[in-house]
């Protein structure tokens, strides 16, 4: 199933919840940015926090809207990410991405992966990993091997990566069986309009053989063999409609021909 941004439900649920989902990861959303921003302002001072508020409050919008299209909002958001990396790398400012970022490049990766095509999918969770890794650039000392920025958004990362895959999966092996559900009902239908179709054919076979000695011996009983023949013909075609019809995907099939009697 390829196409645009398919499988709204994806790994935001039924249609019962994502408004309500929506409302609790956008209250999320603003309250770490406001935890980040105080954070920043209270360790770096009050004029370094509002590039990283501004940034991260722009990938958190494309993850709010991203049902509108998926592809778009994760490219978009990992494009914004990967600008304010290298703007606080080479403007000595604090940290990116923050909390607010790495959690809003989370949903988008996890968007992307559970619902996508492969290959979009695939860029994407490479893109999502490539901007968690730059935050290597913007990573300020610590006592830690790694520093607490990186290992932020490697789990915000790995995580992502993880609830797309639990939604991709199952959905993958429900479509896998769907089709072969309707593959062996295909293959029965084919037989059973083998069987119908060689059936009515062989009466109007017979029929016209008949006809043609009728033509000979008697020649006034003729318009009855060719009713009957005619009969077999609509009867044939009637039910060939109806099969080829349960043949197709989506439309119904058709009514049957009203038999010329």
């Amino acid at each position: 199933m390829k196409g645009r941004d398919r499988r709204d439900g994806g790994v935001e649920g039924g249609t019962g919840t994502p408004i309500a989902a929506e409302v609790g990861l956008g209250v999320a959303f603003a309250g770490l940015l406001a935890f980040w921003a105080y954070r920043v302002a209270d360790s770096w001072g009050g004029g370094y926090w509002p590039f990283g508020c501004v940034a991260g409050a722009v990938v958190c919008g494309l993850a709010l809207v991203r049902r509108r299209g998926r592809a778009r909002a994760a490219v978009a958001g990992l494009a914004v990410a990967a600008t304010a990396v290298l703007i606080s790398w080479s403007a000595g400012l604090p940290s990116e991405p923050g909390p607010a970022m790495a959690l809003a490049l989370s949903v988008l990766v996890a968007s992307a992966v559970g619902t996508l095509p492969v290959l979009t999918a695939c860029a994407v969770a490479a893109g999502g990993l490539a901007v968690a890794a730059s935050g290597l650039l913007t990573a300020h000392p610590s006592a830690s091997p790694l520093p607490p920025v990186t290992v932020l958004n490697g789990g915000a990362w790995l995580a992502g990566v993880a609830l797309g895959l639990c939604s991709r999966l199952p959905a993958a092996r429900r479509r896998a069986v769907a089709q072969e559900v309707r593959r062996h009902e295909r293959l029965r239908v084919a037989r059973e309009l083998h069987d119908v179709a060689g059936h009515h054919i062989t009466g109007i076979v017979l029929q016209a053989q008949a006809a043609r000695i009728l033509a000979r011996k008697r020649p006034d009983e003729l318009s009855g063999s060719l009713s009957g023949i005619e009969t077999a013909g609509s009867d044939a075609l009637a039910a060939t409609d109806r099969l080829v019809g349960l043949l197709r995907d989506d439309a119904p099939p058709a009514p049957p021909r009203a038999s010329r009697r």
